[in-house]
């Protein structure tokens, strides 16, 4: 009968200090990593919030430049009404000195000169909105649509952020 012997020929000889080292460096690399991870959402997240307020704080400078030029156009045409009465009633008057003698005739003179001053006062009314630059009713509302969109872009975005705070 033959037993075979085992032998241990030669036992690898294993560094320690460098498998540790080596570890270290790993756990150090992961952890790492893991923090610029947390870090480049935590940032994402704060350009998102950045542009929003960005968002909100435009809308709101937006209507307090309309609100602050909706108040000047109201007193330049409040002025020009003002004047353009002024003129009506001085026209009135030298209709009404001219035809004194006639009821009939001033009516009638009245009632074309109002059309006339009408048409007039029309024409220097348009003059007046274009030359202070007031938009068209079209490019108003297209203006109203445009900020109704930004606003439902605004809720939508800070939905969003309110959902993922949750």
């Amino acid at each position: 009968m033959s037993s075979k012997v085992m032998t241990i020929d030669a036992v690898p000889s294993v560094d320690i200090e460098k498998v540790q080292a080596r570890a270290a460096s790993g756990v150090q690399e992961i952890s790492k990593t893991g923090r610029r991870l947390v870090l480049a959402y935590v940032g994402a997240w704060g350009f998102v919030y950045d542009r929003a307020v960005n968002v909100v704080s435009g809308t709101q400078k937006l209507f307090a430049d309309a609100e602050k030029r909706g108040e000047r156009m109201e007193a330049a045409l409040s002025k020009a009404m003002n004047r353009f009465e002024r003129q009506a009633d001085r026209h009135i008057d030298t209709f009404q000195d001219q035809f004194s003698g006639s009821a009939e005739q001033v009516t009638r003179s009245l009632s074309e000169a109002g059309e006339t001053l009408e048409v007039r006062l029309e024409k220097q009314v348009e003059r007046v909105l274009v030359n202070l630059g007031i938009p068209t009713r079209d490019r108003l509302e297209r203006l109203n649509q445009e900020i109704d969109r930004l606003n439902a872009k605004l809720d939508e975005e800070l939905a969003r952020q309110h959902s993922a705070d949750a």
